[in-house]
């Protein structure tokens, strides 16, 4: 693959850990996390554990080049920001975002809190948990599928936040999924226009490229 066509903002020598049954099997594949250094690590299920031989037995390393020839559909998370995870969906052929939990080492989280906390340039902390409709938490594979966006931005009375995308009817009851703010803005920037928006107050819009207007609160 050229380096034109290269898909991911990755280096394609950069090394990927990914579980050995991958190998021999991509159809095994669950899941993908990308770390807050931007490192892949790609699963059949299977997590680290605290024996090293055991990890040794079920993890290998692959350039990403190679591990992307292997399961090309880790393609369609070129714009997954760092500290998510990724289940996959393999009737649907769709990503399941997530935002990952903290690690067992309490001193890096420490650390990787507070670069990001100095990072963020928008009101609120990246680090609050976002409501969002439930295809805003997925990334499909299929390229006719229908472009993802916000729709509506509601701040609740008790300050939470509500993002709901365009596939989601009016006045229907809908599922959500938690995400962290930062990621929610990094995957839909437009958010962050109307992130100033006081406890009470919606804003919607009546396409992906119209203004934001407020329409409650």
């Amino acid at each position: 693959m050229s380096s034109e066509n290269w898909p991911l903002r990755q280096d394609p020598e950069s090394p990927v850990i990914i579980s050995r049954s991958l190998v021999e099997d991509p159809s095994n594949l669950a899941f993908v996390v990308l770390d807050d250094d931007g490192d892949w690590f790609i699963s059949d299920g299977n997590e680290f554990s605290e024996d090293m031989d055991l990890n040794r037995d079920a993890f290998g390393s692959l350039p990403l080049r190679e591990a992307l020839d292997l399961i090309p559909e880790i393609a369609a998370l070129a714009e997954l920001p760092t500290g998510m995870a990724a289940d996959w969906d393999p009737e649907r052929r769709a990503w399941l975002l997530s935002s990952v939990a903290d690690s067992d080492d309490d001193e890096e989280d420490l650390l990787v809190r507070a670069a990001r906390l100095a990072a963020w340039t928008h009101p609120g902390s990246p680090l609050e948990e976002v409501q969002v409709s439930a295809e805003l938490a997925e990334i499909s594979t299929d390229p006719a599928s229908p472009a993802r966006a916000v729709r509506q931005v509601v701040r609740e009375a008790d300050g939470t936040w509500l993002f709901v995308g365009f596939q989601v009817p009016e006045n229907e009851d809908f599922e959500v999924e938690a995400l962290e703010m930062e990621h929610a803005v990094t995957l839909y920037p437009d958010v962050a226009l109307v992130l100033s928006a006081a406890p009470g107050q919606v804003y919607d819009r009546a396409g992906a490229d119209a203004p934001w207007e407020l329409v409650e609160g």
